[in-house]
Formats: C-alpha cells, sequence, structure tokens
C-alpha cells in the first residue's frame, strides 16, 4: 500500500529492480499510479517462480534457494514525493515438491526377493528414493515440535581406506513429524551398542557443529560420535539436513565406533543395537523413542542402499529387495524406510513400508 500524506498528489513509476536467486518473474497490476492528499492506493504484486528452477533431487535440490529483488516506486518529476524514490524488498525462499511413493511385491520363503516400483505420479519436480533399513518408530507427542521422532532407519556402505580395508559408511536416517526451519535447533542422539550387553558403548549425534566444536553455533549439523567410556569426539562429515524439512541423515564410519580398550563395531563384530532421542534446544522438550533395533553393518538383513531418481509423471522398478533369513532372524527390521528429501515434509519425506515374511 502506497500511502501519501501530502497536501498535493504525487505520480509515481512502478518497476522491478534487482532480481537476484532463482529466475523469477514480477506481475504488477499497475505500472503507473498517482496518489491523491491524504490518501493511499494499493499496488498488486504477483511473484512468479517456475517449479523446474526452485531446485531438484538427488542433491542439487538440497542446496538452498532464495528469490529476491525491489520493487521500486520512483517519482514521475521532480515535485513528485519531494523526488524521493521509494523502494520496497521482496524476499522467497521457495520449495518445490516431488511426490515420490514406492511400492514393493510380496516377500515369502527363505532368502526372498521382489522389485520396488518407485513413483512420481504429481510431483513437480524429480525426487528420489533413497533405502534404509527401518528400524525404529513413535507416535506423535501434543502439539508440534521439530525433535519429535517418527521414524529412524539405517543403511551401510564399503567405504574401505589403506588401513582399514573393511571400513563401513553408515548413515542413521532420522525422520520427525513436524518440520524445522533449520535442524541445528535440535539435537538428535542415537545410542549404540556394539558389545551386545545392552548398554550403549557409543553416541552418534547430530547437532549443531560450531556448537560443538567452537562454542559457537553456526547453522550447520555435524554428525559426532562420542564415546560412554572416554572423554572427546569425532566427526567425519556433516550431517545432511535441509533447512524447512524434517529428516536428517547422520553419516558416521565404522572406525569411529571402535576406540582403544573399549567396544569395537568390526566386520568379526559387525552388528549394533541401537535407540534414538531427539532434543529441542530451543524450548528444551526431549522425545525418547520407544523400543531399540538391530541391525548388521555389513550384511544388512534386508537391502538397503538402493537409490533412484525419478522424473514427474515416470515410475522406476530398478531397485530389488531381498531378505537374507539367516540374518533376518538375528536382526530384523520393520520394513523399509525409504527417504525422499523432495517431497512434503513429515512423514511425506520417509516412507515406512512394513515387511513381513510369508513362509
Amino acid at each position: 500500500m502506497l500511502a501519501n500524506h501530502g497536501t498535493t498528489a504525487a505520480s509515481f513509476t512502478v518497476s522491478q529492480q534487482r532480481p537476484a536467486g532463482s529466475p523469477h518473474t514480477i506481475t504488477l497490476d499497475r505500472t503507473q499510479v498517482t496518489v491523491r492528499p491524504h490518501d493511499s492506493v494499493e499496488i498488486g504484486v504477483t511473484l512468479n517462480v517456475p517449479v523446474a528452477t526452485v531446485g531438484a533431487s538427488n542433491g542439487a535440490g538440497l542446496s538452498f534457494r532464495e528469490v529476491a529483488g525491489v520493487i521500486q516506486i520512483a517519482p514521475v518529476t521532480a515535485a513528485d514525493n519531494g523526488g524521493v524514490t521509494l523502494r520496497m524488498p521482496y524476499y522467497l525462499v521457495p520449495r518445490a515438491l516431488s511426490a515420490v511413493s514406492t511400492r514393493i511385491g510380496r516377500l515369502s520363503g527363505v532368502n526372498p526377493s521382489t522389485l520396488a516400483t518407485v513413483t512420481n505420479r504429481n510431483g513437480g519436480i524429480a525426487g528420489d528414493a533413497d533405502f534404509y533399513a527401518w528400524g525404529l518408530s513413535d507416535r506423535r507427542v501434543p502439539g508440534r515440535v521439530s525433535n519429535d521422532v517418527r521414524a529412524v532407519g539405517t543403511q551401510s556402505f564399503g567405504f574401505p581406506s589403506a588401513a582399514d580395508p573393511n571400513r563401513q559408511l553408515l548413515v542413521f536416517a532420522v525422520n520427525t513429524f513436524d518440520h524445522w526451519s533449520n535442524a541445528s535447533t535440535n539435537e538428535f542422539d542415537i545410542g549404540i551398542d556394539v558389545d551386545g550387553d545392552g548398554i550403549d558403548d557409543y553416541i552418534v549425534v547430530g547437532v549443531d557443529q560450531g556448537a560443538i566444536q567452537t562454542g559457537t553455533f553456526n547453522g550447520r549439523m555435524g554428525a559426532f560420535v562420542f564415546s560412554t567410556r572416554s572423554a572427546g569426539a569425532s566427526i567425519a562429515f556433516l550431517a545432511t539436513a535441509p533447512t524447512d524439512t524434517s529428516t536428517a541423515l547422520l553419516p558416521v564410519l565404522s572406525s569411529q565406533l571402535c576406540r582403544a580398550k573399549e567396544p569395537c563395531l568390526s566386520v568379526t563384530n559387525p552388528r549394533i543395537t541401537y535407540n534414538a532421542t531427539g532434543f529441542d534446544l530451543i524450548n528444551g522438550g526431549v522425545k525418547a523413542v520407544a523400543g531399540s533395533a538391530k541391525y548388521n553393518v555389513w550384511a544388512s538383513a534386508i537391502s538397503q542402499g538402493g537409490f533412484a531418481t525419478v522424473a514427474p509423471g515416470a515410475s522406476d522398478n530398478s531397485n530389488v529387495i531381498s531378505v537374507n533369513s539367516a540374518e533376518w532372524a538375528l536382526t530384523p527390521a520393520k520394513g523399509l524406510m525409504v527417504v525422499t528429501l523432495d517431497n512434503k515434509s513429515g512423514t511425506g519425506e520417509a516412507q515406512l513400508i512394513e515387511v513381513e515374511i510369508k513362509k
């Protein structure tokens, strides 16, 4: 709204200036306006951001996207408004969505397998399906808080080094019911029992990197590993935890879960039992997820680590889901957790597919 508090009319031209960020356009309902004394006029502004330019999945969509510029209201003559130009900034952080969903066929018998069909039926952009072994889930707590953990899944890959040719990369996917603006307002702890005695040996902590390493928050979540027996923490990777979403991916190395003279995760001791807790660092809330889950870091009981990128209106059936019956008896999963960071936040970002083996 443009108000004239003076005693004479003032005329202006209206235009867009300094567009920045993702490609976009501005539509003005008028490009010239005259405001009478002690009167006001509304100027309609429509911001147009093509879905295809907002972001994309498969990594690129995790970047921070913004749209910005200035609406300039310039006097027509030096006499209008004393020759003073008015400027009104606009700013938008857009988020385009995919609509990825997955279904699998029936699993029956010994060491069964089936295909996973991934579709993106009504998505505006391409979306990824990232497969995890689903281990934990819990009910929503009253209210809307971004540390309310809904589900946790795991995936692991070979990540050898010269010193440790059997090293694995282990990733915990933590999905919450409600989205955050920045994940670093929360802390997610994954307690890990390596030696099977029912007591946590290590804790994987998703928390603000700056807060841990410098004492000052920097807005980037890191994936730290602490021991319950000795001091100090290690970090190999930052977490993947985009703004305005509800899923954090916490990657750690198997070697970080093996300190000298302490329980050691290794190819000869490959199984873990884990639990999860979410902390609201702003308001002080705590969400302890019910129960615990088991996982073999070197040989998952169910296929995980599969990945598919699906364009809008397309489908993919390249991922085979199989179950190792012998390992399932030792470290059963609830099923599959399919993470799509470009889906709608909350339950949409992590599809939970229950798996029951039919004999």
